[in-house]
């Protein structure tokens, strides 16, 4: 698919891997629509940006009537904005909980059906950023692994439910170093150490998805027609596979990996912080 014109709305536009990507569409020519509850960027460079929240219907309403008003159909929905919180499995649910999977799963799936009517006339494509959480399991983090996982199950059903009239794709990143694992840091759980391997200070190999090369992989989601599950980078569509195919072998080393870093002193988890 040629991106000169097309219409794309990307939610989580305001930093990030949603702002990279905004920014690298509307190079290429595509009309360019942000929502974020963060205040517009600086560089201005969107079509139109909408501070909202996702879970606000009335001004989502708003928003949707007045992105229609300006520029008529749109051509791709990009579902990107999310939030990363930790709990504890004795606190149960709580505001948390219920926040988390309200943003990551409701919120978009709000979004696609108010969405749905424009996208199914232009023959159009919808983007669920999903997560490598989704399928590769570590501690605290059950409603964000829970609704990105559902968020995958979505999309598996819509894109059976509108077989040959919508492009339905979830995207699954790795670990790229943005605010979102800010919680994860503050209670000792660092993705980023998890993801990179040492030896003697050196770093050997390491997981992390850089995001210039994420976003790149999300243009490139934009472009492609007929993607089912993908990951935004070679090795993270290597991890995606292999997390899918081998559940097992994939938690027994992340297990081994934290006990691991734990016993060198390289990962101190505090779950009492946890708010």
């Amino acid at each position: 698919m040629k991106l000169h014109g097309k219409i794309i709305v990307i939610t989580g536009a305001g930093r990030g891997l949603g702002l990279h990507t905004a920014c690298k569409l509307k190079q290429l020519g595509a009309i360019v629509v942000g929502i974020d509850r963060l205040d517009e960027p600086d560089s201005g460079e969107l079509d139109a940006y909408f501070q909202l929240d996702l879970c606000d219907s009335v001004l989502l309403d708003d928003a949707v009537r007045s992105i229609h008003e300006r520029f008529g159909d749109i051509d791709i929905l990009i579902n990107n904005a999310g939030v990363l919180t930790l709990e504890r499995a004795e606190d149960g649910v709580g505001e948390s909980v219920r926040r988390t999977l309200e943003i990551n799963l409701l919120a978009p799936w709000n979004l696609t059906a108010k969405f749905l009517p424009a996208l199914l006339r232009k023959g159009g494509k919808v983007i669920n950023v999903s997560s490598l959480f989704a399928l590769v399991n570590a501690p605290y983090i059950a409603a964000y692994a829970t609704s990105k996982r559902a968020m995958s199950a979505y999309s598996d059903v819509l894109r059976m439910h509108y077989r040959g009239r919508l492009d339905v794709v979830t995207a699954f990143p790795g670990f790229i170093d943005t605010a979102i694992h800010e919680s994860a840091e503050r209670i000792g759980l660092s993705v980023k150490r998890l993801v990179s391997f040492k030896l003697g200070g050196r770093v050997l190999l390491s997981l992390e998805e850089k995001l210039e090369d994420a976003s790149d992989g999300l243009v490139r989601i934009c472009h492609r027609q007929g993607l089912r599950n993908t990951g935004l980078t070679a090795l993270g569509s290597l991890a995606m596979y292999t997390a899918r195919w081998l559940p097992g072998l994939v938690d027994a080393f992340i297990s081994l990996r934290l006990h691991s870093l734990s016993k060198a002193g390289q990962l101190q988890l505090k779950p009492e912080l946890i708010e």
